[in-house]
């Protein structure tokens, strides 16, 4: 009974994290986050290691955070909705360089040249097909694509009986979370870091 208390699947991992489950499965191949695979195939995360990333990030992951520049893609058409994203941002201090697309038909051209580390769409909107644009992402970029927060009004029930939902996609309120959102950027942030392929903001 405490080995299963203590040990975690990817998707409660990341559920618990605030990310995708392959961010999860990313960092617990770079060895971010410990675990192991079982014979059959499944990984497996100590409970220990997301509770020693859920620490860092209160004791004083500010200093790394500011470290990074992180490149967020915002896929929306509402002013309201613009700004804010913008003030979320602004009150929660990390670097980051913003470029909003609207239509939808322009993200992918935008994510060639922005190479974002995050998009941010609202997967119900009528105009814009998110999961279909998730999968694009999916097929195009495979892991090197970037994390993809979907906006729903969708319940969290609803959101995982949606078959066709790539893994990317992590669920975000539509009443967007300031501090989740704000815990979510702190993992990527460890995540990019860690994955030492980004210059560091002197």
């Amino acid at each position: 009974m405490t080995e299963k208390r203590d040990v975690l699947t990817t998707q409660q991992a990341a559920i618990i994290l605030g990310l995708s489950t392959t961010s999860v499965q990313k960092m617990a191949t770079k060895g971010e986050l410990a675990g192991w695979i079982t014979p059959g195939g499944h990984r497996r995360i100590f409970r220990s290691s997301v509770e020693q990333l859920l620490d860092s990030r209160k004791k004083g992951l500010a200093g790394v955070t500011g470290r990074l520049t992180l490149r967020i893609l915002l896929l929306e058409d509402d002013h309201v909705q613009i700004a804010s994203f913008k003030a979320i941002l602004r009150r929660m201090g990390h670097c980051v360089e913003l470029a909003i697309v609207n239509p939808a038909t322009q993200a992918i051209d935008l994510i060639r040249a922005f190479q974002p580390d995050l998009l941010v769409m609202n997967i119900d909107s009528e105009l814009v097909d998110g999961f279909r644009l998730a999968q694009v992402i999916e097929d195009e970029f495979g892991m090197k694509g970037p994390d993809v927060i979907g906006l729903t009004s969708l319940s969290l029930e609803q959101f995982k009986k949606l078959s066709h939902i790539p893994m990317r996609v992590v669920r975000f309120e539509k009443q967007l979370n300031a501090e989740r959102l704000c815990g979510y950027l702190d993992a990527l942030t460890v995540k990019l870091l860690g994955a030492d392929k980004r210059p560091v903001t002197s």
